[in-house]
């Protein structure tokens, strides 16, 4: 992860950095990752470089990390913001994970993870899991229960899992037909739908069940 010389840097020459790295981990397999290519986008020197990151491995697993901490804040933003609805919130970051799709082109950058070797992938992947917990814990505090079955801790986070799993699956469709915007929007809130509602229409004896 980076150095404590990187987070001293302006907000806007982290950003710099932050795009470079991201441009050329897209365009190019990871062999090919040429660090001249990114100092020179970012406006840095080869030495300044090395002292912010020890090397592209940890440079990419910067980037993944960085990306993923922006998901959890803004997922938890929306969450304030909607009064806990898991079901507003993930429509609200079906559109937001859009707008990030058309301007960071993430599906050719896992798609370049999957040729990693093991050892890299390894590497680059490893994750805080005191940070996720902490993040988990916070979800779960903030998550408004009171309407859903199943109100356990383990059944808010299934719940936030498929979610996210039919989210994710409409990121990669945007990606093979990016016209298809809108109506994939609209795929995805009918999949919440039925996650918020059932398939099933109730009947009599489903409420007698109850």
């Amino acid at each position: 992860m980076p150095s404590e010389r990187f987070y001293r840097l302006s907000e806007e020459k982290q950003n710099l950095i932050w795009k470079a790295s991201m441009k050329e981990f897209i365009s190019e397999p990871y062999e090919k990752v040429s660090i001249n290519k990114i100092i020179k986008g970012a406006g840095i020197s080869r030495g300044s470089f090395y002292t912010y990151f020890e090397d592209k491995h940890d440079l990419l697993s910067f980037l993944l990390e960085d990306t993923e901490r922006q998901w959890r804040k803004n997922c938890l933003l929306c969450l304030e913001k909607t009064d806990g609805d898991i079901f507003s919130t993930m429509e609200v970051m079906m559109e937001y994970g859009i707008e990030f799709c058309k301007n960071n082109d993430l599906f050719r950058l896992h798609k370049n993870l999957i040729v990693y070797p093991d050892t890299v992938m390894s590497e680059c992947l490893s994750e805080d899991m005191a940070l996720k917990q902490t993040a988990r814990e916070e979800f779960l505090r903030k998550v408004d229960r009171s309407r859903l079955r199943d109100q356990t801790d383990d059944g808010v986070m299934l719940l936030m899992k498929q979610c996210t799993i039919s989210m994710m699956a409409g990121f990669v469709e945007f990606y093979r037909n990016p016209e298809r915007e809108e109506h994939i929007k609209e795929e995805y809130k009918k999949a919440l739908s039925v996650l918020r509602y059932g398939a099933y229409k109730a009947t009599e004896k489903d409420q007698v069940e109850d």
